[in-house]
């Protein structure tokens, strides 16, 4: 049986989100989320905001073509999660645990 300090992961959520030049919500807040992956699947930068509206070359920056972010047990974050891309309809992938 988990030790009651450990969160299991029962659903997996997977998604793409297309990211605009403007800030586009790519997470929902989720009071029940436990971890949650993004992966940039583009090729330019992309900027994540935890919270607040997203803005080029500020927060959380994604490489080009495979920058990830987790959140997880020891940063978990529910709130929404905003992101922007220079360009437009750049692919992120999101997968949410809860």
């Amino acid at each position: 049986m988990p030790s009651p300090l450990i969160w299991p992961i029962t659903t997996q959520t997977p998604t793409a989100v297309a990211v605009q030049t403007a800030s586009t919500v790519v997470l929902a807040a989720n009071p029940s989320r436990r971890s949650a992956v993004f992966v940039n699947d583009s090729n330019k930068e992309i900027y994540l905001s935890l919270g607040a509206v997203a803005v080029l070359h500020e927060g959380i920056r994604l490489n080009a073509d495979g920058g990830g972010y987790e959140i997880n047990d020891t940063n978990l974050f529910l709130g929404a999660v905003n992101a922007i891309a220079e360009g437009g309809d750049k692919v992120l992938t999101v997968t949410e645990g809860t």
